[in-house]
């Protein structure tokens, strides 16, 4: 199940909208995850809690490399929604949207 969901805009964009918990979930997550593999590798190999620190400290930093970048994404995208917005109250047509030169559905044969 995904954390986001995405919802069309009026330009035909999807938007992501985040579910708060997924913070938080991707953070216990990755700490539990990679900090159960920590201590798998400790087990197999004989050793005394030597990768399971490593394997937690690895997974908070997954974790919070995933919650910046969804941060990023939606900081973006507010605005994008902003900028829009101005220029509907100054009266200032949004741009033509640019097609992908690599779209498949592009007419220019």
């Amino acid at each position: 199940m995904s954390s986001t969901r995405k919802l069309k805009t009026r330009t035909g964009k999807p938007e992501k909208k985040v579910d708060p918990a997924s913070i938080t979930g991707y953070l216990l997550a990755g700490m539990v995850v990679y900090g159960g593999l920590g201590w798998l590798i400790d087990k197999w190999a004989g050793t005394s809690d030597v990768f399971t620190p490593i394997g937690v400290i690895f997974g908070l930093a997954a974790g919070l490399f995933l919650t910046f970048r969804l941060v990023s994404v939606l900081e973006r995208q507010e605005r994008e929604a902003l900028l829009r917005k101005r220029r509907a109250l100054v009266g200032i047509e949004d741009p033509p949207e640019q097609q992908d030169p690599q779209d498949p559905q592009d007419p220019q044969d």
